[in-house]
């Protein structure tokens, strides 16, 4: 007998989406799949095909979380302002740095800004407005309910939050392709990136050296400083030990245990 209610998640990323279904007591049911590319209308489509596949509650109205990755989101870190007083102040002043950053228009995205303390810098985060709005009317047509949406970056720490111990620190996100990283220092993150990276899995110490040179590139890029300690997560690969002579490399495990390494290519 099927649950009365199971929930999934679905993670958008640059080739694929993949969609874990879990009872309510946390034990994964199924794992779903399917190919993509940077069109938005092929997500939509894959993502359809997938709600169709996926095994469904007694009750017929499922809930769905999504996990939006690169290039599907979009980040900027938004230095402190002393003039910002209302939370629209603080998305008008995104979408300004936003649009200066990327060099395209922010007014058909929505913006999600980070809570942050007096004095620090947050981080804001973007999707298309539109995109959205039709996977909105995707789930409901699905007789799904959609749940929360959250960038990539935000599942992974608040997934590995009580690990992210060290008081200087990067955080480097490993997706198909891309590298997200964010470095934190004085109890908040200070700058956000996202770079192409290309690994070569079959040696290891050449792998070592591309993420030591990623690192670098990204604290140069947005002028950030260059720390110690680098915590990396992936659901795309494994990396159980980096050795680096410039950097102490620390592993933390899948970005969301629903998604593993090994899932995504089988």
């Amino acid at each position: 007998m099927s649950p009365l209610l199971i929930k999934h998640c679905a993670w958008f990323s640059k080739q694929r989406i993949r969609i874990a279904s879990r009872h309510w007591s946390g034990s994964v049911l199924a794992r779903q799949r399917a190919s993509l590319d940077a069109s938005s209308d092929l997500l939509v489509n894959r993502f359809q095909e997938l709600l169709n596949q996926v095994p469904r509650g007694q009750l017929g109205y499922d809930q769905v979380d999504l996990i939006l990755g690169s290039p599907w989101v979009r980040y900027v870190c938004l230095p402190w302002q002393d003039g910002l007083n209302h939370e629209r102040d603080w998305e008008s002043y995104a979408r300004l740095l936003l649009a200066q950053h990327y060099g395209v228009s922010s007014e058909s995205w929505r913006i999600r800004i980070a809570p942050g303390g007096y004095g620090e810098p947050r981080i804001a985060a973007a999707f298309d407005e539109g995109l959205y709005q039709t996977l909105l009317e995707l789930c409901r047509t699905s007789k799904m309910k959609l749940g929360k949406i959250e960038p990539l970056f935000t599942t992974a720490v608040n997934q590995h939050q009580r690990q992210l111990k060290d008081a200087e620190h990067a955080l480097v996100i490993l997706e198909q392709g891309y590298a997200l990283i964010g470095f934190y220092r004085e109890h908040a993150w200070q700058g956000i990136i996202t770079l192409p990276i290309q690994l070569d899995h079959d040696s290891p110490e050449n792998q070592t050296l591309s993420l030591a040179a990623l690192v670098r590139e990204a604290a140069v890029l947005s002028g950030q400083f260059l720390p110690e300690h680098i915590y990396l997560t992936s659901s795309e690969l494994t990396l159980r030990s980096v050795k680096s002579a410039d950097f102490d490399f620390e592993w933390l495990g899948a970005v969301q245990p629903l998604f593993i390494a090994g899932d995504a290519s089988q």
